[in-house]
């Protein structure tokens, strides 16, 4: 038989090592199922184990199962192959659904083969995986430090700081890290139906997966392949054609006793399909250590390098124009979309340098001329590029508003004091120049040339605001924010600073409602109360947080913070005998806090209990070590209480400290 069989009519495979992949999957998703009953009905359950969330750990050092999930990938394919994406991925048995359907609708999917896009994986796995450690530890780092040398250099940000490590396995949030119905409806569509009519049966996987760019160069290295039995092999390329893959699999194996195409799957397609029984998987030398095993599919690649080059000029606009935009396209929809509209740019590409261009049956350009298909392909390329470099400029914009923004270098508790301090000079000409590029990318019914906002914006357009005084514009930025990206301690606490400024009289209403959505804001808790006090209104504070302490777990943090609040308040307003026993209630907590201890020793006093006094002061000398500070008010304490030689002796030991 030939061995030069047609892959675009390649006979179905039985099918059976689909269905035990199919069946696995469905096992999965069961189990996902139980997890989302499980989070309904005690409102906690196992973080989502998807590799995606070990992007967490990359840029914010949290250790959840999506890590642990990743780890067990790699270290498995080192071993046996790309068997995970063959066996494990979702997205692939989406692909070999549409596959089967287009087929059984009379649709031959043709693989579309690029030299320079087959490389674009490896782009994605590196700036999902590497790029934020490269980006924290190097390139910022290296931009500051160039930028202090060179003021003409940019400093793309300021040194970020490692949070250090911490553990996640467990959620209340188990819809938190999945996108949106509108997200997640049209990237299903593009991963699976578009990517396998347009690209091929696994046309995703080669043109926009990132863990396939992460585990094909460990597959070089995995002695687990697809092997054959020279003995029983008739190549009659059966196997090839049944290759979802596109892997010329009866030449590799004759060429090197196993195939050493790093996107074979391991799925079993072939060892099903192969009618002599001589494929199997096994164990044999890696393709690494073989010379010369390259892939029979690089004689498959028919673009020019020059074609091969504006692909990668198309694609890098599209992945580039989409990523981000809008806060709406994460990275594997950026990158589907790129892939298929570089195919898209392609395919009308050759309808100006082909007499007859026709895909899937469908002629967009014949000899007699292009056909209205071709005509409506050629509008729609030049469409998508538009719509694509307006879509890069937005977000060359957004980068650089928030780039300015974060030049306007003042002290956050300077411009939000009492007396606030407003930007001049040079810092000022920054905030509105950041203020005026920011207002160009605004929506087109707000006065803009953009089609939607770009919420990572916001914060830089609220903070430019601020610095120039203009308290009442920068709210609305700030929540919207908000009410976007959901609360958040520290933006919630400048919001509720920017009201002070702006609305003072509403001030504490907005604060009173917040505090009842959010009690456990611990910045909203410490600005209210400060507030309250600089207002002049102990008592409001002091039944505020009686009031509050009801909405909080008691003995938890945020109690504790309240009840020292109570302590100090209710001394003030000369409510001792409460304020004593707040202090005794957050002593009983925390009873190694020597300033604590002091402060009650005073109001001991003003309640004239001198034995108590002595007694909390002495409590206070034992939890100082060599401060002299505290140690001079412990001094002051026992003197005042009656303990006459035990504060003559600590006098005696502070000026001997100070003359050595």
């Amino acid at each position: 038989m030939s061995a030069d069989i047609s892959l675009a009519q390649a006979p179905r495979p039985r099918g059976k090592a689909w269905r035990r992949r199919r069946n696995v999957l469905l096992v999965v998703q069961a189990l996902i199922i139980v997890h989302i009953l499980h989070w309904l009905v005690f409102g906690r359950t196992i973080a989502p184990i998807e590799p995606s969330e070990s992007v967490a750990f990359f840029r914010d050092g949290v250790v959840n199962l999506g890590l642990i999930l990743l780890v067990l990938m790699l270290a498995s394919t080192a071993l046996l192959g790309r068997w995970f994406c063959g066996w494990g991925c979702h997205v692939l048995l989406l692909q070999d659904g549409c596959s089967k359907l287009l087929h059984r609708f009379g649709i031959q999917t043709k693989p579309f083969r690029s030299r320079s896009l087959s490389h674009v994986p490896f782009l994605l796995g590196f700036l999902m995986f590497f790029w934020p450690p490269v980006y924290r530890w190097g390139v910022s780092p290296l931009s500051v430090k160039l930028n202090q040398h060179y003021q003409w250099f940019p400093a793309f940000a300021g040194n970020e700081t490692w949070p250090g490590v911490t553990y996640e396995f467990t959620t209340s949030e188990f819809w938190k890290s999945f996108p949106s119905f509108w997200v997640a409806v049209p990237f299903l569509l593009i991963c699976s139906l578009f990517a396998v009519w347009f690209l091929g049966s696994k046309g995703f996987c080669f043109y926009a997966c990132p863990y396939g760019g992460v585990m094909a160069p460990l597959d070089q290295f995995a002695p687990g392949r697809i092997v054959v039995d020279d003995s029983k092999c008739e190549r009659c390329g059966v196997c090839s054609s049944v290759c979802t893959s596109h892997v010329f699999v009866h030449k590799e194996v004759h060429d090197f006793g196993s195939v050493v195409d790093m996107n074979c799957m391991k799925c079993g397609d072939c060892i099903e399909a192969c009618p002599t029984e001589a494929l199997k998987f096994g164990f044999t030398v890696p393709p690494f250590f073989k010379k010369n095993a390259k892939p029979a599919r690089e004689s498959a690649f028919r673009i020019s390098r020059f074609g091969e080059y504006a692909l990668l000029v198309v694609w890098a606009i599209f992945f580039f124009g989409f990523h981000g935009l809008y806060n709406i396209f994460p990275l594997l929809m950026a990158g589907g979309i790129a892939a298929i509209g570089t195919w898209l740019v392609h395919l009308t590409a050759k309808t100006f340098q082909s007499k007859t261009v026709k895909f899937s049956k469908l002629h967009l350009r014949k000899i007699s001329g292009v056909t209205s298909l071709g005509w409506s392909a050629r509008i729609s390329s030049l469409a998508l590029i538009a719509f694509a470099s307006h879509s890069l400029w937005v977000r060359f914009e957004s980068r650089s508003i928030q780039n300015m923004a974060s030049q306007v270098d003042l002290d956050k508790r300077l411009v939000f004091s009492s007396t606030p301090l407003i930007a001049t000079g040079e810092m000022a000409l920054v905030c509105n120049e950041c203020i005026a590029r920011h207002q160009k990318i605004q929506p087109i019914d707000e006065g803009g040339l953009a089609f939607a906002s770009s919420p990572p914006t916001w914060l830089a357009r609220a903070w430019c605001h601020t610095a120039l005084g203009e308290w009442s514009q920068a709210i609305p930025f700030v929540e919207k924010h908000l009410d976007y990206f959901g609360f958040r301690d520290d933006v919630a606490g400048d919001l509720g600073l920017l009201q002070q400024l702006a609305a003072p009289l509403d001030a504490e209403f907005w604060y009173l409602d917040q505090l009842s959505a959010h009690p456990q804001s611990v910045r909203l808790l410490e600005d209210f109360t400060r507030w309250l006090e600089r207002q002049g209104k102990p008592s409001d504070m002091i039944a505020f947080c009686r009031e509050h302490r009801d909405r909080v777990a008691p003995g938890g943090p945020i109690d504790l913070f309240l009840m020292r609040r109570l302590s100090l308040a209710t001394a003030q307003t000369g409510e001792l005998d409460e304020s004593v026993v707040w202090f005794e209630r957050t002593l009983k907590i925390e009873p190694n806090n020597p300033a604590a201890w002091l402060r009650l020793a005073e109001v001991h006093l003003q309640r004239g209990a001198l034995d108590s006094v002595v007694a909390s002061a002495r409590k206070a000398r034992v939890l100082v070590s060599d401060d002299p500070r505290l140690l001079t008010q412990v001094m002051r304490m026992l003197d005042a209480g009656g303990a006459i030689e035990e504060a003559a002796a600590l006098r005696q030991q502070l000026r001997e400290g100070s003359a050595g």
